[in-house]
């Protein structure tokens, strides 16, 4: 079996050598004899990361290297690694190493049939307060209301089979996430434990807009719970209305009470001004991404490659589940 590790780098700079070289020994110490190639892709980084790159292809021959024209995202970045990888099973590993490789030889050990997809569950993670919790608050949501197949600490890691790998190829969707489609995913799934490791070198390209970014694109893109919460919360709100209009009514006419004040008036504008902008805001996340899937643009565009033997079309495009638009 031919293993394919794709390596994601945003202005990771000297790093991807790191990345290399642990990535290598993991496969001539722990899984001699084994057949692999290492993926990265650029996702138009702006230092000199793709010069590391081109030296890695040049001194490696395992080294395939994908140069993306713009910035993407690190889920577009693992799509198109998976596009161009030539390994049976295909695997994804973060450049920074938080993540370790060593996890590796227990995935392909768990990669037996019928398994299809293996998952690097999280047993611990030396991040920030913060990110840790905004981390269990995403992933109880998203067991909640998508896939219970998730773990409740996060995974960073997969690795893919033959047939998941292919089922990954047929789509075509520019905001896919890919945590959403593999954990909904009709094969059968297992899961490896390791220790998430500190960042060995940079800093994070993991900001706050990108969080929530990820955050509205998994739910929108996997779970129809968001247009729900707003029929239920409409049908909440008239509720309390009615009861509302009924109390003053009844007030007013066996009490002879008159309501008065402008700052009740105010709050109940607000509030109901409030939830209709919500809900114009989630209806808008829907239209926007078939907006975005019906344009039919570029998912990305490879400014160059390295080491890849068929150059697959240069722009992918969005296109039916089935395959690429000819």
């Amino acid at each position: 079996m031919k293993v394919s590790v794709v390596v994601p780098a945003y202005n990771e700079g000297e790093s991807v050598r790191a990345a290399r070289a642990a990535i290598a020994e993991v496969f001539h110490t722990q899984l001699p004899g084994t057949d692999f190639e290492i993926v990265f892709v650029d996702d138009g980084s702006r230092d000199d990361t793709f010069q590391h790159l081109a030296a890695l292809a040049a001194e490696f021959p395992y080294v395939r290297v994908l140069k993306f024209a713009q910035n993407c995202g690190s889920h577009m970045a693992i799509r198109a690694g998976f596009d161009h990888a030539t390994g049976d099973a295909a695997c994804f590993v973060a450049c920074d190493l938080q993540d370790p490789p060593d996890a590796l030889p227990r995935m392909l050990a768990a990669l037996q049939p019928p398994v299809e997809i293996v998952w690097a569950v999280r047993n611990t993670r030396q991040d920030p307060l913060g990110s840790r919790l905004s981390s269990r608050l995403f992933y109880g949501l998203a067991r909640l209301l998508v896939s219970r197949n998730l773990a409740p600490s996060g995974s960073s890691m997969f690795l893919l089979g033959p047939q998941a790998l292919n089922i990954v190829r047929r789509h075509h969707e520019r905001n896919l996430m890919l945590d959403g489609v593999l954990s909904t995913m009709a094969v059968v799934q297992a899961q490896v434990p390791y220790e998430r490791q500190a960042r060995q070198a940079g800093h994070s390209k993991w900001t706050l807009g990108k969080k929530l970014k990820t955050f509205a694109d998994f739910f929108v893109g996997y779970s129809y719970a968001p247009l729900r919460f707003m029929s239920y919360l409409g049908m909440l709100v008239a509720v309390l209305g009615f009861v509302y209009a009924l109390a003053v009514l009844i007030d007013r006419l066996f009490f002879a009470q008159l309501v008065q004040g402008w700052t009740s008036l105010m709050l109940v504008v607000l509030i109901l001004g409030g939830l209709n902008m919500m809900m114009l805001g989630i209806i808008g996340e829907y239209l926007w991404r078939t907006l975005d899937e019906a344009r039919g643009r570029p998912r990305y565009v490879l400014e160059t490659t390295l080491n890849v033997a068929s150059a697959a079309p240069v722009a992918q495009t969005s296109g039916p589940a089935g395959g690429a638009r000819p």
